[in-house]
Order: C-alpha cells, then sequence, then structure tokens
C-alpha cells in the first residue's frame, strides 16, 4: 500500500510522528509556509515536508515575478522554521513525489514574460530528484512532451504522471495530454512509457493505494465517475464520481491523499470525502474551515491530514497550513448526479 506524500516505505510516516498521535493528542501546529503560494508541489519525505515552486501573485496573472523556483522544506515533528534549500526552474501546476528518501519534481509551466508583458507561458518537460543526503537535484530523462496543470504519484517503483496539458508559449493553443506516463525507478535504464487514457483533463488531482492510482477531478470531471489506473494489470476502471449538488466546484482543482489505505479528497467547497471500504461511494470525513483549491494534502498519521497553501475565494492565495482530524465513522454522503 502506498500512500502518495510519504516515502520512507511508502506507508508510513516516521516513528517520531506516529507516536505523537495518540487519542487524547492536541491537534499539531505547523507554521506558515515561506511566501503564500498556489499550485505548487508538496510531499512529506522522512519526516520533512518538501514545498517546490508555485504561483504567488494575482489569480490568472502569471509572469517571471511572481512564478516561483524556490524549494524549502519543514521538520514535521516539531519544526518551527523553514529551511531553504537548493531551488531550480520557475514552475507552477507540477507536484512533488517521492521514493527511496529522495524526492522528485515533474513538469509544469514558466511563464517567460517579464510583469506587464504578453503571456508567455510553456510547459516544462523537465524532470529531476532531490537527494537530502547530498543536498542535490540530479536530471531525470525529460517527458516525451512539456506538461503542467497534471498530478503524479509513485505506486510502487513506478512514478505515474497523470493529466494536464502542454501550454507553446504566446499566441498557440495549448495541447491537452491524451496519455498517462510511466517511469519505472526501479529499472536500470530509466525511459518513459505511454498508456493511453481515456479522458483529457486538467487541474485535477491523483494518489495511490497500492497498485491502483486514482486520478480525482478536473476540470471537464464533473459529475463524471472517477478513473482508476491499475499499473500492474494495465487496465483502467471507474469508482464514483466525487458527491456533491456544485459539481464544478466538486472538481475543479482538488486535493487528495492515502490516508491508513483509503482516498481521502478535500473538494472547494470545503467538505473532506473518503472513499468507502467498499469503493463504491464516498462518506464525508471532515472539512475545511478554510475552504481552498489549488492546495496540496500531507497526511500527518493515520487520521490526521495537513491542508496546505492554495487559494480561498474572497482571500486570495494563502500560506497558512490548516490540519484537518478525519473521523473515525464517516457520514455516506449523497452520489453525484450524472452528467
Amino acid at each position: 500500500m502506498f500512500t502518495r506524500f510519504v516515502c520512507f516505505a511508502l506507508v508510513a510516516l516516521p516513528a517520531a510522528t506516529r507516536a505523537a498521535e495518540p487519542a487524547a493528542a492536541k491537534t499539531p501546529e505547523l507554521p506558515v509556509l515561506p511566501k503564500a503560494v498556489t499550485s505548487f508541489g508538496a510531499v512529506a519525505c522522512d519526516g520533512y515536508l518538501y514545498v517546490y515552486g508555485g504561483h504567488a501573485g494575482k489569480t490568472h496573472n502569471y509572469d517571471t515575478a511572481t512564478v516561483l523556483g524556490t524549494f524549502h522544506r519543514l521538520k514535521l515533528d516539531g519544526g518551527i522554521k523553514w529551511e531553504e534549500l537548493p531551488g531550480g526552474p520557475s514552475a507552477q501546476g507540477l507536484n512533488l513525489v517521492a521514493h527511496g528518501g529522495k524526492v522528485y519534481r515533474v513538469g509544469g509551466m514558466q511563464p517567460r514574460n517579464k510583469p506587464g508583458d504578453p503571456s508567455d507561458n510553456h510547459s516544462l518537460a523537465e524532470c529531476a530528484r532531490f537527494d537530502p543526503k547530498t543536498n542535490k537535484w540530479e536530471d531525470l530523462p525529460a517527458l516525451p512532451a512539456g506538461r503542467s496543470s497534471h498530478d503524479a504519484v509513485v505506486a510502487g517503483n513506478k512514478l505515474v504522471v497523470v493529466g494536464g496539458w502542454q501550454m507553446r508559449g504566446k499566441g498557440e493553443k495549448p495541447a491537452w495530454s491524451e496519455t498517462v506516463l510511466i517511469l519505472d525507478l526501479a529499472a536500470k535504464d530509466l525511459k518513459w512509457e505511454s498508456v493511453p487514457q481515456p479522458y483529457q483533463r486538467r487541474a485535477l488531482t491523483a494518489t495511490a493505494v497500492g497498485s491502483k492510482v486514482y486520478v480525482i477531478g478536473g476540470l471537464g470531471a464533473e459529475g463524471k465517475p472517477t478513473d482508476v489506473y491499475d499499473v500492474d494489470a494495465k487496465a483502467w476502471s471507474t469508482v464514483p464520481a466525487l458527491p456533491g449538488d456544485d459539481k464544478k466546484s466538486m472538481a475543479f482543482s482538488p486535493s487528495a491523499a492515502t490516508v491508513g489505505g483509503r482516498v481521502v479528497v478535500n473538494v472547494a467547497a470545503g467538505p473532506v470525502y473518503r472513499l468507502n471500504e467498499a469503493g463504491d461511494g464516498w462518506e464525508k470525513v471532515g472539512a475545511a474551515a478554510t475552504p481552498r483549491v489549488v492546495a496540496r494534502m500531507i497526511p500527518l498519521g493515520p487520521s490526521t491530514v495537513a491542508l496546505v497553501g492554495g487559494t480561498a475565494p474572497g482571500a486570495g492565495t494563502l500560506a497558512t497550513i490548516e490540519v484537518v482530524k478525519l473521523a473515525e465513522k464517516g457520514e455516506p454522503a449523497a452520489p453525484a448526479k450524472q452528467p
């Protein structure tokens, strides 16, 4: 079983973190991000929370000054100060994953226009991994084409990239991604494999349970079943669509993680849902005090998640990290109406 945001043995947080969450423990508090940011990468690895890049400007206004290439980490067990690490290319619309004690980043969108100039946005094909032991990035094989507004997970030893599109610069229409990309991290020679995907979506999220990758929400997913790809069986299936009457807000840029072997997702309206054990419905297990989109969800233990950054309606870009305690027993959520 794999949790997207936790490396270690890809299933468990460090012992110090587990021990810090008895039933009577206080909800942990985490310091704000180094900068209010949205559409960024985040992952927990070996007791640290890592964040990379993102957009720190006004919504839908992208330029070389507001899209970041910074890289920081925070010790999850009692950390009070973010540590700055070697950065890289400025990028938003990307994610980080962890495997074998290393942090991976894949693609992202990079504006090449200065503030005030016409937009010139390009999706990146770059892929790299960071080794905390050497404090250095290492280049990996590039994607077959630039990709942004996608998501990435690790299932077993495989890095899996889903959804997104390729932005091709000023005056050019973006090209929607039509394939899932898979990189076997255990292979001697690293090479991307392409698998056709049964959708064209971006602004989505994903998480993995065992060999199954759950592709959740995104523009174009309103009221539609959730797509699931089994990297071992090489087969697609579906589970129910996200619940809720406002299907558009349910689908746009949610955040998700695997917690206790179950898929957990936070949607724009604030509710936190969990896929039930049978996999045929969703249950409400919590809610965000500050509803947000384009954020990241990080598991902090068997029943607690952190909602990191993102954008809140009426409040703009956030630097806050909200910790949400998940209910042991969820409330069944009404199924979404099919489009």
